[in-house]
């Protein structure tokens, strides 16, 4: 879409978590909202502190309490302002729809999803199933099932409620229409950003001594596979005594990681905790390789980041990869929980250089195109098309209602 020189929109988001711009979902709401500022419209937010909390169990919170304190903090912007645009994150935010709905608002109500939790559930139930890990028993399985359960009627009255419907990956958005049939026209696909200075900065050039190092980054959870991370450094290490690999999650679940480590590679995989972006740049400088084999994606920010250093990415055919890496040119697909098929990428990759220097260089054109002001400009233009649908719709009603549309026969 194309911007148009018109009137900013008055935009308010709202989260639960902090702002921090170095987290994940969190950082990708921080950065958007900055960027929209940036081209021209007034952003405000509502963090995680405004909201507040009781309930210290993570899924009731979400489930039981959020909810109700995402409408109660809408009600109380929605009394001093008018916005064009209430963008609510997660499905949690079903009474605000509908609320939002019922006051009969000028604007637009759009739910944001980082990743489809329920798609994410399923993914992970079949995983598990796959692997042969021990199914929950008595009361843990009564209770995420229970849990599962109205997380997915909470989807089921949002997409009846929300005006429409911002989301990272197509995969998401076809789940939308397919499982809660939402139309395509009430769905954008934006893809996330990355810093400006990931691109703004010349990357090093991708050298033999590069491919020899592997980086991984991302959360210690199950859908992220860190058990196919390490079957696939193990594999990769042993083979090759002359490589290396960093991986960066959580310092307190190092431990863990490490234990699915073959012993004899331990030695040359390092560990590190999260850090700032400028620390995770030049350490994204020093490797050539990026391994991201995850079950379930709603994007992938780690890989396109690594991509606009120039890295060659090697991710699992999932989320928004699929959308974002063209495979065998900007990177590589593998099919996901299958760390022999990972490993023959990287092999190919470091005994064919000059092809990797291509991929490499192919990786940093494809992840530029994703600055957070083209996103943003992006963004702004599917709000303005909802807002005009909303507006042609609304009139249309008020013209049946007096009478002033010809009806048939």
């Amino acid at each position: 879409m194309s911007n148009v020189n018109i009137a900013p929109l008055r935009i308010l988001v709202a989260a639960d978590v902090l702002p921090d711009p170095n987290a994940g979902a969190a950082g990708t709401v921080v950065q958007m909202n900055l960027a929209l500022r940036q081209i021209g419209h007034d952003v405000e937010e509502i963090w995680a502190p405004e909201l507040g909390r009781r309930i210290r169990h993570g899924n009731l919170h979400y489930l039981l309490e959020l909810p109700l304190a995402l409408r109660r903090a809408m009600r109380k912007r929605l009394k001093h302002q008018r916005y064009d645009v209430v963008e609510i994150h997660q499905p949690h935010a079903y009474l605000a729809a509908a609320d939002f709905r019922r006051l009969g608002t000028t604007g637009i109500f759009v739910n944001r999803s980082h990743g489809h939790e329920v798609r994410a559930y399923e993914v992970g139930r079949e995983w598990r199933q796959n692997l042969q890990m021990p199914a929950q028993r008595g009361i843990r399985k009564f209770a995420s099932d229970a849990l599962r359960l109205l997380l997915d009627r909470q989807w089921a009255s949002i997409a009846k409620s929300a005006d429409a419907f911002h989301v990272s990956c197509q995969e998401d958005a076809d789940f939308l229409v397919t499982r809660y049939q939402v139309s395509s026209e009430r769905i954008a696909v934006i893809s996330q950003g990355i810093p400006e200075s990931f691109v703004d900065i010349p990357a090093s050039p991708l050298s033999p001594a590069r491919l020899k190092r592997l980086l991984y980054v991302g959360q210690y959870t199950f859908i992220k596979a860190p058990v196919m991370v390490a079957a696939a450094v193990s594999s990769l290490l042993t083979k090759h005594p002359d490589m290396t690999m960093t991986w960066v999650c959580a310092q307190p679940h190092h431990a863990e990681a490490r234990q699915f480590l073959m012993p004899a590679v331990c030695d040359r995989v390092t560990f590190l905790d999260w850090m700032p972006q400028e620390s995770l740049q030049a350490l994204l400088d020093e490797h050539g390789i990026f391994l991201f084999p995850s079950f379930f994606e709603g994007f992938g920010k780690a890989p396109l980041e690594a991509m606009a250093r120039g890295l060659c990415v090697v991710a699992s055919n999932v989320g928004g990869m699929r959308d974002f890496i063209c495979d065998g040119v900007s990177g590589r697909l593998v099919p996901a929980g299958q760390p022999e098929w990972m490993v023959q990428a990287v092999e190919w990759l470091i005994s064919h250089p000059e092809e990797a220097v291509a991929m490499s260089q192919a990786a940093r054109e494809a992840a530029i195109r994703h600055r957070w002001d083209g996103c943003a400009t992006d963004l702004a233009n599917h709000y303005r098309r909802w807002l005009i649908t909303k507006d042609s719709s609304r009139n249309t009603e008020q013209l049946h209602i007096s009478g002033t549309l010809p009806t048939d026969g």
